[in-house]
């Protein structure tokens, strides 16, 4: 069994004494069933699963809003007795029965001692209605997403390799060798990806011919769920938007240049359900001038990124054994590929309860444009900016421009080399602009907010 990190978040749910009813969100196929799964048999409870596609007897009481009534029905339907000291309830596929979401409200106001946990493969697209509302305050979030390269060390039983990036620290050194291992480990983790049926093959020594094959069965799987998504939709326009992104990656997104004979609301009509799907995340720029980020978010500048960079190679039809071997990741779209990976690893950093969302910095000037891959901030409200390189050399021409127009003193950037620190020094108009460049490797990027948090 390859657990989640994500296994730890629910034991702190279920433990708590003032929980309320947990809604897992997050793309088809991220493995949300199989946590719940996993959790309620690691820690011995009754799982009490209730798919919603099946038409169960009991559904029409959902109506009534009723728990009792409805816990008296699932118990008398599945001819068992549910002890909520030791048991989980598990509605899944619940977009099938949206108005269990709505009952959630009256299990924490009248029933709290009950544990339930919500999901669905598309139920992003029922919680868009206009017409429906998730009960605010009665109802606690998770979000899930693909393996990350921390789980994937996990998962392959690459412990001592796992170990080194999670006690590592600023100003640390990591020798030759190690650096040349987990460089490797990285590079396999980018062709194969984080998709959980992937990794389950990938670790019973699958062949790559196979685990292409499983890679492409789940692309499909997502563009027949296209028909599924409104009455609205155009399959057509989602399946060349989603087979256009891998190639446009890192970069702002014009409509313009993915098919003129469709209006730029249609593309952007069906990007917005994309997003929905949790299958492509938007990167916004930000003025960076201040706390949160989020403030200055410009919402008609964006990049895009999509759910994993193992779906993206086998879409872009490289080959995975070249992929596992190359020094650099800038065999396509001049690196953008070392921007997806640190986006994947940026997003899984987040609070399981906090819906990732990522920024990036532009300035758009003639001859004297600048653009950051991406900022954060720490705990101390630090604004930091990320410089994402795809081997180990690169200009530092839009992080110095950043730092000096902000007046910030601190900077990451990601590149193929082992960690390392510089102290920047640049004359402006304004004098003399220090700051910190903090070098680090790709592999440690799943690190990131809990080293900068330690930054003062």
């Amino acid at each position: 069994m390859i657990i989640r990190d994500a296994v730890d978040d629910l034991k702190s749910w279920y433990l708590r004494k003032q929980r309320k009813p947990l809604l897992i969100r997050g793309a088809r196929q991220v493995g949300k069933t199989t946590l719940v799964r996993m959790f309620s048999e690691i820690e011995h409870i009754q799982l009490v699963e209730i798919n919603c596609e099946k038409p169960w007897g009991f559904i029409p009481l959902v109506e009534k809003l009723d728990p009792g009534i409805v816990l008296q029905a699932i118990e008398f339907e599945l001819n068992i007795s549910i002890n909520p000291k030791n048991s989980l309830i598990f509605f899944d596929e619940v977009q099938n029965t949206p108005s269990i979401l709505k009952l959630l409200r009256y299990f924490y106001e009248d029933l709290p001692e009950y544990r339930i946990i919500t999901t669905g493969s598309l139920l992003e697209f029922v919680l868009d209605e206009p017409q429906f509302s998730i009960p605010v305050g009665r109802l606690e979030l998770m979000y899930l997403g693909p393996f990350s390269f921390e789980e994937f060390l996990r998962a392959t039983g690459e412990q001592q390799a796992l170990d080194v990036i999670l006690n590592f620290q600023l100003g640390d050194d990591i020798d030759q060798h190690i650096h040349v291992k987990l460089t490797q480990l990285l590079r396999r983790y980018v062709a194969i990806g984080g998709m959980p049926e992937v990794m389950h093959a990938y670790v019973q020594n699958i062949s790559m011919v196979e685990l292409e094959r499983i890679k492409n069965s789940i692309i499909d799987t997502f563009k027949l769920d296209f028909h599924k998504y409104k009455k609205n939709t155009k399959p057509q326009l989602l399946s060349i938007l989603f087979d256009s992104l891998p190639t446009k990656i890192g970069r702002k997104l014009k409509y313009s240049n993915i098919d003129k004979s469709y209006r730029s609301n249609e593309i952007g009509k069906s990007l917005h359900q994309l997003c929905l799907a949790k299958i492509v995340s938007k990167v916004f720029n930000t003025g960076c001038n201040g706390v949160p980020l989020g403030a200055e978010k410009k919402d008609r500048f964006f990049k895009c990124f999509m759910l994993d960079i193992g779906l993206i190679h086998t879409q872009l039809k490289l080959n995975p054994f070249e992929i596992s071997e190359v020094d650099e990741l800038n065999y396509i779209n001049n690196g953008a590929l070392a921007e997806q990976l640190i986006a994947q690893q940026l997003v899984v950093q987040h609070q399981y309860f906090i819906e990732p969302e990522l920024y990036y910095w532009a300035r758009e000037k003639k001859a004297a444009s600048a653009e950051v891959d991406f900022v954060i901030t720490n705990f101390k409200r630090r604004i930091i900016p990320v410089e994402v390189k795809a081997g180990s050399t690169g200009s530092l021409r839009s992080l110095q421009i950043i730092v000096i127009e902000k007046s910030l003193h601190h900077a990451v950037r990601f590149n193929s080399m082992p960690p390392s620190i510089f102290q920047e020094k640049r004359n402006t108009v304004k004098g003399e602009s220090r700051f910190t460049l903090y070098s680090l490797p790709h592999y440690i990027s799943g690190q990131l907010l809990r080293i900068v948090n330690k930054i003062d």
